[in-house]
């Protein structure tokens, strides 16, 4: 079995391309960034840039499996802002998804971390089905978006991927002597636990029609840990299989010491809910200033129209209005082009993709609304699709903003494992299917930062969602999820206006009713009580002699 690590020069991958290097069963090549580490001298290294597509197929040529161990230990990144870190490591992380699926891989192991349940109770039975609750801190939130990241990737590949969520990683004369800890896993527990996840039968799991995706939660044996076993160890499917699939089995318990711990676990209340809660909570306020991201776009003109007589508005966008203006004077009929708006309304210049820029134009306002948008580039759209809302969220934080409106497509019909493509009356509720189409993908992500931040900060984020945009006027088909220009527009006003949002964090489909009941698109009506003004039924009904006898 030949077995690539990127991510080498973390702990772990330094501890496995010692620990693995004369296995007879494993041809280990390790891989990452940066040169090798002092550590990895004379093993096989190979120093990649996971940014570069081109590089990928020489990396993965010939490989079995893939272990990426690169989330665990952000600061091997290299990158001092957040949302460029988290930029370079998740499009790096598609790259690499991308190329171990054409190159034949046939598993794919991710590291990711238990400091996802590190606000809930010890005294919960946590275990693989329970939904994480990350913190905005990149220790969390990378991870996290990595997962997610493989997860809806894999759905389109015939990769087998494996998430193992690792607590904090101690090797010996790390731990004694020091103040107890729960979260503790001992290194060598946690080498055992990838080799298990490179050799397990991930059909086997029961229930696994198609094994795309598992998890499981590597942490140190015995009461004492802050994630108690079950699903890693197989003794959830003991009752069904004498052989368990997965069959972790720590070695290395750590007692706990008397004196102070070095963390303790949240208080358990008898509200759940409160147990939940952490961050500082951003207080609502009066919203007469709005600052709108990709102003210059179709959307971003539609909405600063629908809202220049009620608000004092700063238009941001990369680039001037004179110039997409100019650019737009070829375009079809219909397309809202922007004009320069006279004072108290601003235009600003800013990059997405700077993260500095994002947050200095939220200062002194009261809502956010986000369309932004790259669709084709690989790696414009990590940066403006993905990091771009990750920056709009810390804006938000830093400034007070609380209603944060953002916008993205609809991500439940792309054909793949898993789509929708044939259900009708499909709900925004349903789970998102953005597979590896990169603008889905990239949005997708976003999207889900945003709730991160949204939870954990009580902000009100409403997640716009649309899918064709048209002239009222024109004729040519369209899908069963469609909404004019102008209404779109309007839309959007209207999350901002609406007075308060059932959860921090909502998604609406915005598209006119249509009979094809493809789609549910009621909620935009119940919850922000919008009513779609222009009719567009032209684009799905003839108009002619054939309809006129009808």
């Amino acid at each position: 079995m030949k077995v690539l690590v990127t991510g080498a020069n973390s702990r772990l991958g330094s501890f496995l391309g010692n620990a693995w290097t004369l296995r007879e069963d494993m041809e280990l090549v390790l891989s990452d960034r940066a040169p090798a580490a002092s550590g990895l001298a004379g093993r096989e290294f190979r120093q990649v840039d996971l940014l570069m597509p081109e590089a990928i197929p020489d990396l993965v040529q010939d490989m079995d499996r893939v272990v990426h161990l690169e989330a665990l230990e952000p600061a091997l990144m290299g990158a001092a802002d957040p949302d460029m870190l988290l930029y370079r490591s998740l499009c790096g992380l598609y790259n690499l998804i991308q190329g171990a699926h054409a190159a034949g891989v046939d598993r794919f192991v991710l590291a990711s971390s238990l400091s996802f349940f590190d606000r809930l109770p010890q005294n919960w039975r946590v275990n693989e089905v329970w939904r994480p609750r990350p913190t905005p801190e990149l220790s969390d939130l990378l991870p996290w978006l990595a997962e997610l990241s493989v997860r809806e990737a894999v759905r389109a590949t015939s990769l087998v991927a494996v998430g193992l969520r690792f607590g904090r990683l101690v090797d010996d004369g790390e731990w004694e002597g020091r103040p107890f800890d729960p979260r503790w896993v001992h290194m060598r527990d946690a080498a055992h636990a990838v080799d298990r996840a490179l050799s397990f039968e991930a059909g086997a799991l029961r229930n696994a029609t198609r094994p795309d995706w598992h998890v499981f939660h590597v942490s140190a044996p015995g009461p004492h840990a802050k994630i108690r076993l079950a699903h890693a160890t197989g003794q959830e499917e003991r009752a069904i299989s004498a052989a368990p699939p997965f069959a972790y089995a720590p070695q290395h318990a750590f007692p706990p010491t008397t004196g102070p711990a070095a963390w303790t676990a949240p208080r358990d209340r008898d509200d759940w809910r409160q147990s939940i809660v952490q961050g500082a909570p951003v207080a609502s306020r009066a919203i007469r200033k709005v600052v709108i991201f990709g102003a210059g776009g179709p959307m971003g003109t539609a909405t600063a129209q629908a809202m220049q007589h009620d608000y004092q508005l700063r238009l941001c966008d990369l680039r001037r209005v004179e110039d997409i203006q100019a650019e737009l004077a070829s375009a079809g009929p219909g397309r809202p082009a922007p004009r320069r708006l006279a004072a108290p309304h601003e235009h600003r210049i800013v990059d997405m993709r700077d993260a500095r820029q994002v947050m200095d134009a939220c200062a002194g306002m009261d809502a956010v609304i986000n369309c932004s948008v790259l669709r084709p580039r690989l790696h414009e759209a990590f940066h403006v699709n993905m990091a771009g809302a990750c920056s709009v969220a810390r804006g938000a934080v830093a400034h007070g903003i609380r209603r944060v409106v953002q916008t993205g497509p609809f991500q439940q019909m792309d054909p793949g494992y898993g789509s929708y493509v044939w259900d009708f009356d499909i709900p925004v509720a349903a789970p998102a299917r953005p597979l590896d189409y990169l603008y889905h993908h990239t949005k997708f992500l976003g999207q889900e930062a945003l709730r991160v931040f949204a939870e954990y900060h009580q902000l009100e984020v409403a997640v716009m969602l649309f899918w064709r945009l048209v002239d009222p006027e024109g004729r040519s088909q369209i899908p069963p999820f469609a909404v004019s220009w102008a209404d779109s527009g309007r839309a959007l006003r209207r999350a901002v206006e609406a007075p308060s949002l059932p959860t921090c964090y909502e998604e609406f489909n915005v598209s006119a009713d249509m009979p094809h009941r493809k789609f549910d698109h009621a909620k935009l009506r119940d919850v922000l009580g919008f009513v779609v003004r222009d009719d567009i039924s032209g684009c799905w009904r003839d108009v002619g002699a054939g309809a006129e006898r009808a």
